[in-house]
């Protein structure tokens, strides 16, 4: 939002004169402040800002109408949009349309992606640009539309990286499956000509803010200027996890007091899916060996290069990207239903509905109040009830 704040309304990188400025997410270069995220985000919604603050809808503290509408504008549009890319993908797969209705229903609005569209973020719009990418990538493999199918996929997974760094494990990863399909392979120039669009203004704004295209986000030194809060222990990417505390902290990621898994309980059905469909006999094994490839190193990247669980959020915000390609994997259940599965779908499905509802009370959940999210998004849930019921009593 500073940065957004300041393209629009101060014509500036800086964010030194943002109402913003305070924020603790920032880096300190040649004496001025900058946002210390990927610009792809901030670009976007600068887009959408301009005309709000042309009529003088400025961006501000507390409720504020030109956050809300920058946020729908953005993050819940391209949510749908990803939802439909999801649905329309799933067309690939055996399942009937009611089940391809259903199997999208738990993705968005049973997993944390559905939380996430609730306040601006690069990690729900990457996980919507994922989406896309994936639909328009089977659609090269199913179509005579090769170039122009690859184009728009190389665009989407291209705005994903560009928009949270180790997400461009996802693009590498499809760029290895185009190589390795002889079909595609002719088409691979059409998949890297979007990076021109995605990845070089991200890196041309770095370039200016730094002299340098390496991410200011991975200069641990930008975020040691006199104030700061940050320790170069706290910072993702400089340190290495081991022993007790590696354990721990893995556990509390997954399935602890953060626990992915267990606040989108999906997984557990998706994930032994997805292995299984590494089988050479599966008829997405190509896919799910992608999908593990890019996988892998992201997951490892923050579960031993990370420590602090993300900060104040509701569960490990950096996996939310993944969770289309995940989910996707979920047909083979869906596909032969019978009693069984079908109670434990509905049981899962209502479970992680719950779950990421009570996240939209805060995705960025008040940790004073419990070390587990969604206790502290329950208390928070209870406290504003109680609030509303002493105003109308």
């Amino acid at each position: 939002m500073a940065m957004i704040e300041s393209l629009v309304d101060f014509h500036s990188l800086s964010i030194d004169h943002s109402t913003f400025v305070g924020t603790l997410d920032k880096v300190s270069i040649d004496g001025h402040f900058y946002s210390d995220k990927l610009a792809a985000p901030s670009l976007i919604g600068a887009v959408v800002y301009f005309p709000l603050s042309l009529v003088n809808i400025k961006l501000g503290y507390g409720w504020n109408l030109a956050y809300y509408l920058i946020t729908l504008l953005t993050v819940k549009a391209f949510w749908l949009a990803g939802l439909i890319a999801f649905y329309r993908t799933l067309a690939f797969t055996p399942l009937a349309d009611k089940k391809r209705i259903w199997l999208t229903l738990a993705l968005g609005v049973g997993s944390l992606y559905f939380t996430w569209s609730a306040t601006f973020n690069n990690h729900c719009l990457a996980a919507s640009w994922v989406a896309i990418g994936f639909y328009f990538l089977l659609k090269s493999k199913h179509s005579v539309h090769i170039w122009s199918s690859l184009f728009l996929s190389g665009l989407f997974f291209g705005l994903a990286g560009s928009s949270d760094l180790p997400i461009m494990a996802v693009y590498v990863a499809f760029l290895l499956y185009f190589v390795a399909d002889g079909r595609l392979r002719a088409g691979i120039v059409s998949y890297l000509l979007p990076l021109l669009l995605t990845v070089l203004p991200v890196l041309l704004v770095n370039y200016y803010i730094s002299g340098s295209i390496i991410p200011v986000q991975l200069v641990s030194s930008y975020f040691l200027y006199p104030g700061s809060l940050w320790k170069s222990g706290d910072l993702t990417g400089v340190g290495m996890n081991q022993g007790a505390f590696l354990g721990n902290y893995v556990f509390n990621c997954l399935l602890g007091s953060r626990g992915f898994i267990l606040y989108n309980p999906m997984l557990f059905v998706a994930i032994p899916l997805l292995l299984r469909e590494l089988s050479p006999k599966r008829q997405f094994v190509w896919e799910a060996r992608a999908v593990c490839l890019a996988t892998a190193p992201i997951v490892s990247y923050y579960l031993i290069f990370s420590n602090n669980y993300g900060g104040w959020s509701y569960s490990i915000r950096w996996f939310v990207p993944l969770l289309p390609l995940w989910f996707f994997f979920m047909y083979p259940f869906l596909e032969n239903l019978n009693v069984a599965r079908k109670a434990l779908f509905l049981t899962l499905f209502s479970v992680s509905t719950a779950i990421a509802m009570i996240g939209l009370a805060n995705p960025w959940s008040d940790m004073r109040l419990s070390h587990y999210p969604v206790v502290a998004n329950i208390k928070t849930i209870l406290f504003y009830i109680g609030a509303l019921r002493g105003l109308i009593f």
